[in-house]
């Protein structure tokens, strides 16, 4: 389970999180939504230490990781693997290089060993027919599904999606939203999910949480965002330029 309890973040004198409290169950696909701005990038970076809170705790499987050292966040790393929005592959190595790189620097396999491991992660992900292939002979929704498979080389307990979807092509993102679904479903991981994609939000999500002004506006399922009366929120759903959401005046995740 992942907690965040009353988390503050600003920076200067922009305030990006208000007293943020969300809890992440293990086994669900929990997406954090919102506008640019909002504080979603950003309070799922304070996981795994990119980021410090100003304020407030936060909690991995009950152990606070609030104020660990980087060696310590070592060991909260291998449990959350994060996908970032571009899949941050290494154009020089073929698809099974880059998903054969932790292995590698990590468990300090040989690299026919590495490689042969590798594949059966690019497997998981229906990638394997194209192992000797390089990034960019590939479109981004392939590349994704690497940057997935590459991630569970550590076996991790958590997936931190940052983005999956943007900039990819409808056909494409319903491929990274099964495999999302599948991770959890099939493979019993948890993913966490920051997402502006509405039809993501709806076809994949257990629970949904909004912020909106650095807060936590609504926490709820599917159907509980679908139902609600809240004038914000539906007019972000509905994607309606119109309403009573006031849109960020700056730009950031």
């Amino acid at each position: 389970m992942i907690e965040f309890r009353e988390v503050d973040k600003a920076f200067g004198q922009k305030v990006v999180l208000k007293r943020v409290s969300l809890v992440v169950e293990k086994g669900e696909v929990r997406f954090i939504i919102g506008s640019s701005g909002a504080g979603k990038s950003v309070l799922v970076k304070h996981l795994v230490g990119l980021l410090r809170p100003d304020g407030g705790r936060i909690f991995l499987d009950d152990e606070e990781v609030t104020e660990l050292t980087e060696q310590q966040y070592y060991r909260v790393r291998k449990k959350c693997a994060m996908v970032f929005q571009n899949s941050t592959l290494f154009d020089s190595m073929t698809l099974v290089e880059n998903v054969a790189l932790p292995l590698r620097k990590h468990r300090h396999l040989k690299q026919k060993e590495a490689e042969a491991e590798a594949m059966g992660f690019l497997e998981k992900v229906q990638m394997d027919r194209l192992a000797g292939r390089y990034p960019a002979d590939i479109g981004d929704g392939l590349r994704k599904r690497v940057a997935i498979a590459r991630a569970l080389t550590m076996d991790p307990e958590y997936v931190i999606f940052d983005e999956p979807t943007t900039g990819l092509d409808p056909l494409a993102a319903a491929n990274v939203d099964r495999l999302i679904r599948e991770l959890s479903d099939v493979f019993g991981k948890t993913s966490v999910v920051v997402s502006h994609d509405l039809r993501s939000i709806f076809t994949v999500a257990d629970r949904i949480a909004m912020l909106y002004k650095g807060e936590v506006l609504l926490d709820g399922t599917p159907k509980e965002f679908r139902g609600t009366s809240n004038g914000i929120v539906r007019q972000f759903i509905e994607g309606r330029p119109d309403g009573p959401f006031e849109f960020p005046r700056i730009h950031g995740a």
